[in-house]
């Protein structure tokens, strides 16, 4: 199939999946009175909830700028112009076809090689799925398992070391990874780029799941486990525009065999998700504006 074709289709299939939600919310529940969960919340727990969520953007810039100084110097506030609008575009864009604009505006704006981008990329992505994996793994097995409920994360960061072990060996044995081979050489360096993964997850996934709890009265644990596959959801191929669809389900299917009402449960994810949509054009706002101004003085350079 033609990839324009291709494109087309993954468009069509997002624009569907918006509208759906959109509608299914206005005729089963109603925006108004689904918004209106937000008038018994502090504002300032509001506030502070969303600094959080901005410091983990932050995290995500300082994590792209110590992957790219492993490779040649960049300017920090160049990096932070990139993360952001990348954070934001591939947020807003269906089916991940936002990822293309880190290496791109990584090219434009750093002088840093698209492969060697795109290798941080999938580093950074392969990360964010092993993070998430073992929070889920921990809060699930919390529910269930007690006191071994710390069996598998354990299990999963132990063998962490081996897969990036084999990861360095193929990439100093084929030619065609070596471009990558700088993000895997040394434990230090993989390993700082997985701790600055785990704060950006631990920050932004906290604030999302106490205003989950605040929402929908759901306890801690529980929202944290909603949380954690309706955002780690962004990582899926297939996701609606700005993640509409993808978001709620994954949100509430943990949690409707526990007992909670399907209703409660979308009304508690489209608020935390719109929530999640402000603080994105938030700092995709600065980002544009970082690259429009650092555009503007090297034209007057």
């Amino acid at each position: 199939m033609p990839k324009y074709l291709t494109n087309t289709l993954k468009i069509l299939l997002a624009s569907a999946m918006l509208f759906a939600v959109v509608y299914w919310v206005q005729v089963n529940y109603g925006w108004l009175d689904t918004l209106a969960a937000w008038r018994a919340l502090s504002l300032y727990a509001v506030a502070l909830l969303a600094c959080a969520v901005l410091v983990s953007h932050v995290l995500r810039v300082v994590r792209v700028y110590f992957a790219y100084r492993l490779q040649q110097p960049v300017a920090f506030g160049r990096v932070a112009a990139v993360s952001f609008v990348h954070n934001t575009v591939s947020f807003l864009l269906p089916m991940r076809l936002g990822e293309l604009v880190l290496p791109a505006l990584s090219k434009h704006q750093l002088a840093i090689d698209y492969r060697y981008s795109t290798a941080v990329l999938v580093i950074m992505r392969l990360f964010d799925a092993h993070v998430l994996l073992c929070l889920l793994v921990f809060f699930a097995g919390d529910l269930w398992l007690d006191d071994y409920a710390l069996i598998a994360p354990v299990a999963l960061i132990a063998g962490l070391p081996v897969g990036m072990k084999i990861l360095n060996i193929a990439c100093s044995r084929l030619p065609k990874l070596a471009f990558a081979s700088r993000l895997v050489a040394t434990p230090r360096d993989w390993i700082t780029l997985y701790l600055f993964t785990v704060a950006i997850w631990t920050v932004k996934l906290f604030a999302l799941a106490y205003l989950a709890a605040l929402l929908g009265q759901i306890p801690l644990a529980h929202s944290w486990i909603a949380t954690i596959l309706a955002d780690g959801s962004a990582l899926s191929p297939v996701t609606g525009f700005a993640n509409a669809g993808t978001f709620e389900l994954a949100f509430a299917m943990p949690l409707v065999p526990l007992g909670y009402a399907l209703e409660s449960l979308v009304r508690v994810a489209v608020n935390v998700h719109i929530f999640i949509f402000v603080t994105n054009i938030m700092i995709g706002i600065v980002g544009f504006t970082l690259l429009r101004t650092r555009s503007s003085s090297r034209l007057i350079d």
